[in-house]
């Protein structure tokens, strides 16, 4: 299995440290000062990378379903069209938070819906591209993507093999710097449909850096797949899972993100090496009981 480079500091796959993913998506509900805040908390707790949702909002959605009536508890709008447009960023708002997850030295990415968007992070010199689950089939945003040249973190959920089969084709006919992530679209995903097996099967099928983008409640579940390869963990990280928002309630808060952390952190390095051999650690008790 081939490691892939995400940025000139990280990589993923065999032998490399587990990379962790906040997935700040629309949890920012539209406000520029939250965004921000949340890439910051996010450095503080020692995430690798946050990551956003890019789309243009007439491209990414029918006319008929824009205008329909969108009011509800998490509604940001009267109708859906104003309810997304109040959750996306300017060109310049997305420059600023790009700009400033520079400025305090964190991964920053997002996952273009449509397009127009890749074009528009293309822009920011959006340094890795995350395909959603829902998007696996949209080969036009996929090709627009591989053009790029970019890195690719594709999920799985919702997917059949066919069609999986039919995205790593056309991402590998431009290159093979890409991982895949499984994944259950399911919000929040209960623990009898996580079937967290299926990492192995895609490591066996695919041959490339397997990760787990969850949405299942709590936190020890998604660090336990490190055990079984997984190479990257992505999770929606909130500031407060009881804000109004879509996405807020199947998120985890900043305890639970430093959880996430620290524990894949002491997983990789307690999984060790395969080698079986006399640790070092050993050597005075072998010397105590066997004499040698």
């Amino acid at each position: 299995m081939e490691k892939i480079q995400l940025t000139n500091n990280v990589s993923i796959g065999e032998g490399c440290r587990p990379v962790i993913v906040a997935e700040i998506g629309l949890n920012h509900n539209g406000n520029l000062d939250t965004a921000l805040k949340m890439i910051q908390r996010a450095k503080n707790i020692g995430v690798d990378a946050v990551k956003f949702q890019v789309k243009d909002v007439e491209e990414a959605h029918p006319k008929e379903m824009l205008d329909m009536p969108y009011e509800g508890p998490n509604s940001f709008g009267k109708t859906y069209r104003e309810h997304k447009q109040a959750l996306e960023f300017s060109q310049n708002e997305l420059e600023q938070i790009y700009d400033f997850a520079k400025k305090i030295n964190i991964i920053c990415f997002s996952t273009p819906c449509n397009v127009t968007a890749v074009k528009r992070l293309e822009q920011l010199n959006n340094p890795i591209y995350k395909i959603a689950s829902f998007h696996l089939t949209f080969s036009d945003i996929l090709e627009q993507v591989c053009k790029t040249g970019k890195p690719i973190i594709m999920s799985t959920g919702a997917s059949s093999l066919e069609e999986i089969d039919k995205a790593v084709e056309l991402i590998r006919s431009y290159h093979n710097n890409f991982a895949l992530l499984h994944a259950v679209s399911c919000y929040p995903t209960e623990n009898k449909d996580m079937n967290l097996k299926q990492i192995i099967s895609l490591q066996e099928r695919y041959n490339c850096p397997i990760g787990y983008s969850g949405h299942e409640k709590g936190v020890a579940l998604c660090t336990s797949t490190i055990a079984i390869g997984a190479c990257l963990i992505e999770r929606h990280f909130t500031l407060d899972r009881t804000m109004k928002g879509p996405d807020h309630a199947s998120s985890v808060e900043e305890d639970g993100f430093r959880l996430i952390v620290d524990r894949s952190q002491n997983l990789y390095e307690a999984l060790g090496s395969d080698k079986i051999r006399v640790m070092d650690c050993e050597l005075a008790n072998r010397k105590k009981f066997r004499g040698y």
